[in-house]
């Protein structure tokens, strides 16, 4: 079977999320108007040249953090996660922009928000959780007569209920998505719902109708001239004549590739169309076609040539897959690759790629397909494999057996003690991690106790003690007469006093704030801000976001640490005009950002020489088993990130 039976339908359905942003008041800024022009082409780019829109998402990221806008931002983050929902922080990204568009009650960015987490739950094939948010989306998109975005969300209904093989609903939901067209009329929308109507009918076996459906769509893209979108109906198209006509199914597989090569060689269709057309070349051998009649101009025309192009296009697309990080399609080519290498009578490779197959089966599908694998491992059959002369002898046949099994001994036995090695050398590792951490614990836990004895000295004792001696002065000043000289020379001696006194409590401030311990992190940070705001000529933004969960005071106390240092880092080093400061938190983690548009830094050259102060930093991070990502160069600024799993 091919790559694109099992795994199509996730791929077409990034293809229809698409979706406009909404218009903003024209009485906006600058900043915002920009934001605006360059949303409309960033729209085109993810339907023309996908590659294209990361590029536009991070132009739009920038000028919605120079502009300040909390709403700005949330969009931002919106495009970052649409081009590309595959990367590792698409959800938390998408969480940020959702919890900002609850915050300021933006109804339409919302349901962009419920569409995105329902491509996130697809992703992970949890379809039920899916098909919620995109119901949620579409109601809002009805409601507010979001044409364009309730399109999507049936479109997407569409191809998750074929998924889930709900055919009825899936016919419903993409038949809903045309009539749009009937009072919208938009020639890209209604192709891609033709795709799905297409979708379906294959689903259901009528190839005719799925043929129809497919040409309409194909022809309304090439008016168009969008070629990106025609190799991914080609792509799909093919699928329909892979067994009554494989030479026609392979003609569009090597024309729908033409255009991925040129306008996005890296993007997973390309890896899709790749793994394709190695199925299409390694069946053409396996059901013993008549090469020679093949007429595809530059295909080879002998068996062992067609053998190494099949070979070149899976190892391409495998190597698109793993930079994508995609179990689905590594499952399935890594499989497909191990086959065709054990036909070539590869057997090292065909093994090593067949173990890749079967790890990846065990963590994505059901038990029964984990059963079809093992019982594959257990005859040998994808090492053992019919070559073409099935009149060789018993003999040889019992030769390459044997040879095969004691191939695979060695393998079992060399991958034992690799193993057994392997986990000796965790248990030490461990045992070293334990121990460095009950000694930063300790060190750590006793700097803060230190500081809260010494801050409790500070104000109770010799505050006190201060306060005492002011009272005195003052009770003594109002019993001496005292000349106007020497009278104006106690004043400022009381002056003094007075400024002692308010350096006292900013030291024991700074050693154990107070607010800290009364009121929580969040009104500890926002008075930290202010009061730096207050005395420095610096711009500090300081948000909170998410929910007001109160923490662990151990852990309420070296967030609190962290952030004042990277902060106290700007103000020292940077020379920067503004530091923004973000405290996300949610049930499972919290977020820390720092950002500063000062003098940046070469993160490498840093690391080389890293002082009290950054050691710190790390020291608190990993006992809070968090991760740091910090992201500088001379000239443009730094960000910090940080999060930590609760």
């Amino acid at each position: 079977m091919k790559l694109f039976n099992l795994t199509s339908s996730i791929l077409v359905f990034l293809l229809l999320i698409s979706s406009s942003y909404g218009q903003t008041n024209s009485t906006l800024k600058k900043d915002i108007d920009d934001f605006e022009k360059l949303s409309k082409k960033n729209e085109q780019m993810l339907s023309f040249h996908p590659d294209s829109a990361i590029v536009y998402a991070n132009r739009l990221m920038g000028i919605a953090k120079k502009s300040g806008s909390e709403s700005l931002y949330a969009k931002a983050l919106i495009a970052k996660v649409r081009a590309n929902v595959l990367a590792k922080d698409a959800y938390d990204l998408n969480q940020k922009s959702f919890a900002i568009n609850q915050k300021l009650n933006a109804e339409n960015e919302i349901a962009n928000n419920y569409m995105l987490f329902g491509v996130l739950c697809l992703n992970k094939a949890d379809y039920t959780n899916a098909v919620n948010y995109f119901n949620k989306s579409l109601d809002i998109s009805k409601k507010n007569k979001l044409y364009s975005l309730s399109k999507k969300n049936y479109r997407s209904l569409s191809t998750l209920y074929g998924l889930q093989e709900d055919y009825p609903k899936s016919l419903k939901t993409a038949q809903a998505a045309l009539k749009f067209e009937e009072e919208n009329p938009n020639n890209i929308d209604k192709a891609y719902a033709y795709i799905c109507l297409a979708d379906y009918y294959d689903y259901t076996g009528n190839s005719k109708e799925s043929n129809n459906y497919y040409m309409l769509a194909y022809d309304l893209f090439k008016s168009n001239n969008n070629q990106y979108n025609m190799a991914i109906t080609l792509l799909n198209w093919s699928i329909l004549y892979e067994e009554s006509n494989p030479v026609k199914s392979l003609e569009m597989e090597l024309e729908a590739q033409e255009i991925f090569d040129a306008i996005s060689p890296e993007s997973l269709y390309s890896s899709n169309n790749l793994g394709n057309m190695g199925d299409g070349v390694f069946s053409l051998i396996k059901d013993n076609f008549q090469i020679k009649t093949i007429a595809i101009k530059n295909l080879p025309k002998t068996k062992i040539e067609l053998l190494n192009l099949a070979e070149s296009y899976y190892e391409r697309s495998l190597k698109i897959l793993k930079k994508n990080k995609n179990a689905y399609g590594l499952f399935y080519v890594s499989g497909n690759l191990s086959e065709l290498q054990a036909y070539k009578s590869d057997y090292k490779n065909a093994y090593s790629n067949l173990l890749l197959s079967k790890k990846l089966n065990d963590s994505l599908f059901s038990q029964k397909n984990k059963n079809v694998i093992a019982k594959l491992e257990s005859e040998k059959e994808v090492l053992q494999l019919k070559t073409q002369n099935e009149k060789k002898a018993n003999l040889n046949k019992i030769l390459i057996g044997s040879s095969i099994g004691l191939i695979l001994l060695g393998f079992l036995v060399y991958r034992n003690f690799k193993n057994k090695q392997k986990l000796q050398n965790l248990k030490i590792s461990e045992l070293e991690k334990d121990k460095q951490i009950l000694a930063i614990d300790a060190m750590l836990k006793g700097q803060e106790e230190e500081r809260s004895r010494i801050a409790k000295d500070l104000h109770d004792g010799l505050g006190g003690l201060l306060s005492g001696t002011k009272l005195s002065f003052t009770t003594m000043k109002e019993n001496l007469i005292l000349t106007p000289e020497n009278a104006i020379q106690f004043d400022k001696s009381l002056s003094m006093l007075d400024n002692t006194m308010n350096d006292l409590r900013k030291v024991a401030q700074n050693l154990m704030p107070e607010a800290l311990v009364k009121f929580g992190l969040n009104e500890a940070l926002n008075d930290f801000c202010s009061s730096i705001q207050s005395t420095q000529k610096v711009n500090i933004i300081y948000q909170k976001l998410g929910s007001d969960k109160k923490y662990d005071n151990t852990t309420e106390v070296f967030i609190y640490r962290i952030i004042q240092e990277l902060i106290n880092n700007a103000l020292k080093h940077a020379q920067a005009k503004e530091i923004l400061v973000q405290l996300a938190t949610n049930e499972n983690s919290i977020h820390i950002t720092v950002e500063d548009d000062g003098i940046g830094y070469d993160t490498n050259a840093i690391h080389s020489k890293k002082g009290n102060g950054l050691a710190n930093i790390e020291y608190r991070v990993n006992y809070l088993n968090g991760v740091i990502d910090t992201i500088s160069s001379p000239n443009n600024g730094t960000a910090v990130n940080i999060e930590f799993k609760v």
